[in-house]
């Protein structure tokens, strides 16, 4: 320390700096370890004492003089420091305590030892020089000297305890944080499996449920073309409607599985308002004559020709919701509006659907969208019905980013709405709907189509001209023997010869035997499914062992294949299509697409 004070008091030698160096050293003993300085007209400073600008030191000063003891302040790098102005000697005194980080200042004991270091070289410079008096007052700065590195001492004790204590809580706060992570990772893993565990049992049942609704759909349809008698005709109608009860039933449940797992996804394409609501009313007008209701449907002027939206869904939408309004309504009308309300970028089309049905109290209006639930226990016997409907139309609403509205009063009828914002469709677009749709008949037209049956209307269309008469083979790959029977009959009708394979492996063999134009390809079956024995097509048909194979050797384009599943979901009916399918079918199968399929087979066939 006495060679540091040397080295920075070596240009001063008048006795003025001398008397004010002796000062220095009286400070730097009664506060060991600190970095001092004084400034006055000069500065006397310890080596590692901070540069203080201007402003600081007059800052110091400043609240020193005013408030007549030690204060403390930062400096610009943030470090502590204190000051006391000593008036008889026109100094300001600095000191940085290095090894203390709480504010000396705040603390009482603290601040007492410091200020009394300080008094005592206060009076030491101020009195004459006395011996005895030295000797008394060197013993009282020994004294506050050991109390002051005592105290420090116990200080830096409490410190590296207070450390030691962060550190074992940082360390037991990250063990607790690292294991509440695991917990919930491995809880996260619960949920994905129970989730993916959920929808598999949901795609098998659905497959499980359809498989034998297929076979009575199928073969009751069939039934009806052969029977004659009014009686049995009636019976087997009735069989045929109880399993399309069942179906929309399946369906509901599976959509509302998927809404609730967030895995129903929408399919945006462009599509006609009008068109769609058209088809819809169309299709209720048969149910409508029966029941002695009226029907009818208003387009306002301002909706678009076309937008971009998902259709399908919205149909269910209207599907549910008008048929709801007539199940409840026994007299009187249903009227089904369409509207316009302009958005930035967006055309909001607004649907509502007003009855002069039996009404909602009030307090049952909001229970009515909630699952498995109706607005009066005696309506299910009544009228029937799960409850599920509005259910999945409020979800679906929402979304497409709207919401169901009700407005309702008992005996006199009810008025569900919804708003959706879509976006419309540009010219070129409207042109290829126009094109997909080129008869825009009346709506007397498009109501007659929709409600006569679509087997007959396919019949019907296969009666004219425009079907070309051409013989095709056809293979069916079905496992199941009942939907093979099915399978065989429907395609057989329409004047094709039929051979059936049980899975994937006798496929691939009869595709070598013999010579086939069309494959009817089932996706679940043992030994080979239809998704691989697809994939195995596809290879065949781009490799040299295509000359093996009848059905693919002679052909300039690769054999058109027909996927057939009782699986229902967006995802099923993409992995058909990545397995290099050309056309997805549901099951139950539906009579007027298969031979829609199989009409559109035979005019690419015949050109």
């Amino acid at each position: 320390m006495d060679i540091q004070l040397d080295d920075v008091f070596s240009d001063f030698v008048d006795d003025e700096n001398t008397n004010l160096q002796n000062l220095y050293n009286q400070f730097c003993e009664v506060l060991p370890g600190a970095y001092i300085a004084l400034y006055g007209e000069d500065k006397f400073a310890h080596p590692s004492f901070p540069e203080l600008t201007v402003e600081e030191v007059s800052s110091l000063k400043e609240r020193t003089l005013k408030k007549k003891k030690i204060v403390s302040g930062k400096d610009s790098s943030g470090q502590l420091l204190y000051g006391k102005f000593l008036e008889d000697f026109e100094f300001l005194l600095l000191f940085v305590l290095p090894d203390c980080q709480s504010d000396v200042t705040e603390n009482p004991h603290l601040y007492k030892l410091y200020s009394n270091s300080l008094k005592v070289v206060f009076l030491n410079a101020r009195q004459e020089p006395q011996e005895v008096e030295n000797k008394q007052l060197n013993r009282n700065i020994d004294v506050l000297n050991r109390k002051h590195i005592l105290l420090q001492d116990e200080n830096h004790k409490q410190f590296l305890l207070i450390q030691k204590k962060e550190k074992e809580y940082s360390r037991k706060l990250e063990s607790e944080i690292a294991k509440q992570t695991r917990e919930l990772r491995s809880a996260n893993v619960r949920l994905e499996q129970a989730s993916k565990m959920k929808s598999e049992f949901l795609a098998n049942m659905s497959h499980e449920l359809r498989t034998p609704m297929n076979a009575i759909i199928g073969f009751s349809g069939l039934l009806m073309d052969s029977i004659e008698d009014e009686d049995l005709h009636e019976y087997v109608l009735t069989i045929k409607r109880s399993a399309s009860a069942l179906m929309v039933l399946i369906n509901d449940i599976l959509d509302l599985a998927k809404v609730e797992a967030g895995k129903l996804d929408l399919d945006f394409k462009p599509f006609m308002p009008a068109l769609l609501l058209k088809t819809v009313v169309a299709m209720f007008h048969s149910q409508a004559k029966d029941k002695g209701l009226s029907i009818t449907f208003e387009i306002d002027s301002l909706v678009p020709e076309g937008v971009i939206g998902d259709d399908h869904r919205l149909q269910q939408m209207l599907v549910n919701l008008i048929g709801n309004s007539m199940k409840f309504t026994s007299e009187g009308e249903v009227v089904v509006r369409l509207e316009c309300n302009e958005r930035v970028g967006e055309k909001a089309l607004c649907f509502s659907i007003r009855d002069t049905g039996i009404g909602i109290p009030l307090e049952r209006q909001k229970a009515i969208f909630e699952k498995f639930t109706q607005a009066d226990g005696s309506t299910t016997r009544q009228y029937g019905g799960t409850g599920l409907g509005l259910s999945i139309t409020c979800q679906l609403a929402e979304l497409m980013g709207g919401a169901i509205d009700l407005e309702s009063e008992p005996g006199e009828g009810s008025t569900f709405s919804f708003e959706i914002a879509l976006k419309e469709c540009s010219d070129s677009e409207l042109m290829e709907l126009k094109k997909e749709n080129p008869e825009q008949q009346t709506d007397s037209q498009v109501g007659e189509k929709a409600v006569g049956s679509k087997d007959k209307i396919k019949e019907s269309s296969r009666s004219t001209d425009d079907t070309p008469e051409c013989h095709m083979n056809v293979l069916v790959v079905e496992d199941n023997p009942v939907n093979q029977r099915l399978a065989s009959l429907l395609v057989s009708k329409e004047g094709c010869s039929v051979a059936v394979a049980g899975d994937g492996l006798q496929a691939l063999d009869s595709l070598k035997e013999e010579k086939y134009d069309l494959i009817l390809m089932d996706v679940q079956m043992p030994k080979m499914d239809g998704l691989s024995a697809t994939r195995r097509i596809r290879e065949i048909e781009s490799s040299e062992e295509r000359k093996e194979y009848k059905s693919l050797s002679e052909k300039d384009n690769p054999i058109t294949i027909i996927g057939l599943t009782a699986h229902a979901r967006k995802e099923d009916e993409q992995q058909c299509y990545d397995a290099g399918m050309d056309k997805f079918l549901t099951k139950p199968i539906v009579r007027a697409k298969l031979i829609e399929e199989l009409e559109n087979k035979k005019r690419d066939f015949s050109s």
